[in-house]
């Protein structure tokens, strides 16, 4: 028989947020005009990644949804091939 799909590894994730942006006040982060070029550096990084992140976990889902589809398909097929040497006999 077949075994069930394994769920999308986690293990490729990139820390969205770094020491430097932790110790940011709130207050700085959400105006964007308050930013350092640093910081505005780190929140691109951030972005960047989590972009990175959000691209990566669909193609996974996608890539999984495919599979899932083909062994569908796969154990159709051999239904009918069991109901086939079944009406043979």
């Amino acid at each position: 028989m077949t075994a069930p799909l394994l769920p999308p590894r986690g293990d490729r994730g990139i820390p969205v947020r770094s020491a430097a942006a932790a110790a940011a006040p709130r207050g700085a982060a959400a105006a964007g005009d308050d930013l350092t070029a640093e910081q505005q550096a780190q929140l691109a990084a951030q972005h960047a990644a989590f972009d990175y992140q959000a691209a990566e976990t669909a193609e996974i889902l996608r890539e999984h949804e495919a599979l899932q589809a083909l062994m569908e398909e796969f154990l159709k097929n051999e239904d009918e091939i069991m109901k086939k040497w079944i009406a043979m006999i």
